[in-house]
């Protein structure tokens, strides 16, 4: 304010040692230190040195007046005493204006960076109250926002700030309160409450409901952006498991190519070495015979190989199975399978119990054969060490209509994590006892789909070193 003031003092020595009576055309220069001073402090300071040019100017103009009543030369002395202290103010509140304005639009950029942040909502309202106070000038600031849960977040400035029960009984001054609800235009988000200490100015007013727009769409923008980093977030996890998988499957066709060439060399190696025998020398027959059954053996074990690849190809190419069920008698096609699974592994114990009121089932004579003999080779298969391997068929208690067949191991176990993929393609279960087990991982796929097929299902309960219990559900 030393620059206006100082221009001031310039301007009114400059009048008094000036020619003439008045030296009125030096008295308009008073103007440019109001506008000066309103410029650079606002109307206050507009004012106070458009004041104090008038105060300067008044002990020559009022005299003048005096001598020659409103002359031509007295109306224009008291014109330079106006205008100064006129535009002063006014354009000091043009100057307050603007600066509150943008004040209020660095207070909105703030509260849009901190509603922008990476912190929960809830957590960045108490910020934006304090911001929202700042920028309205304001005593008291209350925010309450639908969580969209049912919910609500609040926040005010100061902490002590009642939303709800009336004007705050902070201060004991009278107060007034607005209310304003945050609405963008699809509907309220939430509640703007402000209080002041005496009265609310019309500015005040019309900035906070302006302000009260710019927060439901900084709001609307927040809550945007944090469902969208939100759906980013599940859909890099999603990405992240289906890569997972993807990796899982590559691996786990990567090793079934390599076990489905073991499997098929084993059972040709076998039929190409018996059968150079045969060819290569006369043996008698009983060897002849021997060697006879293992070349009708491998050969079996090579059909069964060709056949899984095959349904395992009409399944992934979307073709299904083609059966042809009838009525058929579960405990003679029980008794059979159990009669040569015993013959074939002496090390294990089978046990069969059916229930007398076992009825017949209705499904495809090969597809049920196929069914058993997977699960029982695979009760064999991972329990090495022999045991007790249960077989029950019963009519299932929970699910009327349909009959039950377990198959029941005390082998390793599958572990809780692996339950879930047991059932999928080319997967088998690591396990140090069962590493060297033969087979392609696709009896128990094979066993599901056939199980779906026939209008059933398959169920597993397993504990770790513990064995395992399959549970095949088939329409009787």
């Amino acid at each position: 304010m030393a620059g206006p003031l100082g221009l001031v003092a310039l301007i009114a020595a400059a009048t008094a040692a000036g020619t003439g009576d008045d030296g009125s055309p030096l008295r308009h220069l008073y103007l440019l230190p109001a506008l000066w001073a309103a410029l650079a402090g606002g109307a206050a300071g507009g004012a106070l040195v458009g004041l104090l040019s008038a105060l300067v100017q008044a002990p020559v103009i009022f005299p003048l007046i005096e001598r020659a009543g409103l002359s031509r030369p007295a109306v224009d002395a008291l014109v330079s005493l106006v205008i100064p202290l006129a535009m002063g103010l006014t354009v000091g509140r043009l100057v307050d204006q603007s600066r509150g304005r943008g004040d209020q639009l660095r207070a909105l950029l703030e509260i849009q960076r901190s509603l922008a942040g990476d912190t929960d909502l809830g957590g960045r309202l108490a910020e934006v109250a304090v911001l929202t106070r700042r920028a309205l000038g304001v005593d008291r600031v209350g925010l309450v926002l639908d969580a969209g849960d049912g919910g609500r977040l609040t926040a005010s400035a100061p902490d002590v700030f009642q939303l709800e029960d009336g004007p705050s009984s902070v201060s004991a001054t009278p107060c007034r309160r607005l209310v304003l609800a945050l609405d963008a235009g699809e509907g309220p988000v939430g509640t703007l409450a402000i209080e002041r200490d005496g009265d609310l100015g019309a500015a005040t007013r019309g900035a906070a409901q302006a302000l009260a727009l710019h927060l439901a769409l900084a709001v609307e923008i927040a809550r945007l952006t944090e469902r969208q980093r939100r759906f980013a977030d599940e859909l890099e996890d999603k990405v992240a498991r289906a890569t997972r998988r993807l990796r899982e499957l590559d691996q786990a066709k990567s090793e079934f190519l390599s076990v489905v060439s073991h499997e098929l060399r084993t059972p040709l190696t076998a039929l190409q070495g018996f059968s150079e025998l045969l060819l290569a020398r006369e043996v008698p027959v009983e060897r002849a015979r021997r060697y006879l059954g293992h070349v009708h053996a491998e050969s079996q074990r090579l059909g069964r190989i060709v056949a899984d690849l095959l349904d395992l190809s009409r399944i992934e190419s979307g073709r299904g199975l083609s059966l042809r069920p009838v009525q058929l008698d579960l405990r003679e096609a029980l008794e059979g399978n159990v009669d040569i699974f015993a013959c074939q592994y002496p090390l294990h114990r089978f046990d069969l119990s059916v229930a007398a009121s076992l009825p017949p089932v209705c499904a495809d004579r090969d597809g049920l054969d196929r069914m058993l003999k997977n699960l029982l080779s695979n009760a064999v298969k991972y329990s090495p060490r022999g045991g007790r391997v249960l077989v029950e068929a019963r009519p299932a208690a929970d699910r009327p209509g349909m009959v039950e067949v377990a198959v029941e191991d005390d082998g390793v176990g599958i572990p809780a994590e692996a339950l879930p993929r047991i059932f999928d393609p080319y997967v088998r279960i690591a396990h140090p006892e069962t590493a060297t087990a033969p087979g392609l991982g696709l009896g128990l796929s094979l066993v599901r789909v056939l199980a779906h097929a026939h209008g059933g299902l398959v169920e597993v309960e397993s504990l770790p070193g513990k064995g395992s219990r399959f549970r095949v559900l088939l329409p009787s």
